[in-house]
Parts: structure tokens; C-alpha cells; sequence
């Protein structure tokens, strides 16, 4: 699958899937109701979990970036991954939260970036298994930035040599410094706290 467009609430994901690892488009939508948390397309197990970490860390950061913390209460946040196969794992947790906060501070994400990570509620990202085949997805699907997990930084030096060449690999190991990356300095660690 190829990267997808660059709109806000868009985002792509690494993920693992039965056939292999894809690179899935997450999207999210911003509605008027009543703080409601929608999941549809093919989420399974803990990525709908995820979901519900994204959202956390996305409505205690809000003001920082922004928005007013009671717009959550008559927002209802809609998360979408499009056909394919089943995507099970947190891994997509980092993903969904960089497209909950472009959609909510309206600002697109590259479509060259590509994201991959487990969140805790600290906002610390946790690294993922299977990152080789999800590097190479990465590489096929024509993405050129790939975040990862800092834990999984020692795993890239294994990484093909046209891989790394490739991508610009780039580690975090929290969802604060992934703003300032993604977004911007405006959204620095300092402020979000």
C-alpha cells in the first residue's frame, strides 16, 4: 500500500498483519457529540486500545496545544483504518496519536512519514517487535521518514543496506518530543508540560 495523502487527521502506521507487515493508513475524524470514541475498519485486539491511549494523552496535552480541554465533551473522535487485513497490536498507538493531534490542531502530516510505537499513559513510547519487516514496508510503500521507538534504535544497524539508505530513521522515546518533531518547535517538551 502506498503512503497516503497529506490531510489533516492522516496518518500512516506500520503494522503487523497476518500476510506480513503493511504500511496503514490511520485516519481521524473530529465530530460534534458527545466525547464518544469510534473505532471502525480493521482494528482488532489491543490497537483498539491504543486508540483509547492516544486519546488520553491527546485530551491532557490539549491545551498545550491549543484547544480547549472541554471541546472533548462534545467531540466525538473517530478512528478509521481502511481495508486490508487485520491490524491487531499497540503498535499503531503512536501513529493514532499523531493523527488525533493533526486533525485536532488542523494541520496535515507528510505523507513521507511513517510511524511506529507502543504508548503508555506517561507518554513514553515503547518499542515494537517485527521492525525489520516493517522497515522494509516502509522502504516498498515510497516513505522516507520513518519514527520509530528509541528501545528499537540498536535494530536498525540490522537493517538492509538499501533500507537504510533509503529512509531517514528517526527514534523518540516520547510524545512530547514527537510533537516538536512532527509538528514543529512551537509543540516543545516544555510546553506540553
Amino acid at each position: 500500500m502506498k503512503a497516503s495523502p497529506s490531510l489533516p487527521g492522516m496518518v500512516n502506521a506500520l503494522a503487523l498483519t497476518p500476510k506480513g507487515a503493511v504500511v496503514a493508513h490511520v485516519e481521524c475524524l473530529l465530530l460534534s457529540g458527545r466525547g464518544k470514541l469510534i473505532l471502525t475498519g480493521n482494528l482488532v485486539g489491543e490497537a483498539r486500545d491504543a486508540a483509547q491511549v492516544a486519546l488520553s494523552l491527546a485530551r491532557v496535552r490539549a491545551r498545550s496545544l491549543g484547544v480547549d480541554p472541554s471541546e472533548f465533551l462534545n467531540t466525538d473522535i473517530h478512528f478509521h483504518i481502511p481495508t486490508g487485513p487485520k491490524k491487531d497490536g499497540p503498535s499503531v498507538g503512536l501513529a493514532m496519536f499523531v493523527a488525533l493531534v493533526s486533525a485536532m490542531i488542523r494541520k496535515p502530516v507528510p505523507s513521507e512519514m511513517v510511524f511506529t510505537g507502543e504508548l503508555s499513559l506517561s507518554g513514553k513510547i515503547h518499542g515494537v517487535g517485527g521492525l525489520s519487516r516493517k522497515a522494509l514496508a516502509a522502504f516498498k510503500a515510497g516513505t522516507k521518514r520513518l519514527y520509530l521507538p528509541q528501545e528499537n534504535s540498536p535494530e536498525t544497524l540490522a537493517l538492509p543496506v538499501i533500507v537504510q539508505k533509503g529512509l531517514s530513521i528517526f527514534p523518540v522515546d516520547h510524545v512530547d518530543n514527537m510533537l516538536s518533531l512532527v509538528f514543529g518547535k512551537e509543540f516543545s517538551k516544555a510546553k506540553s508540560r
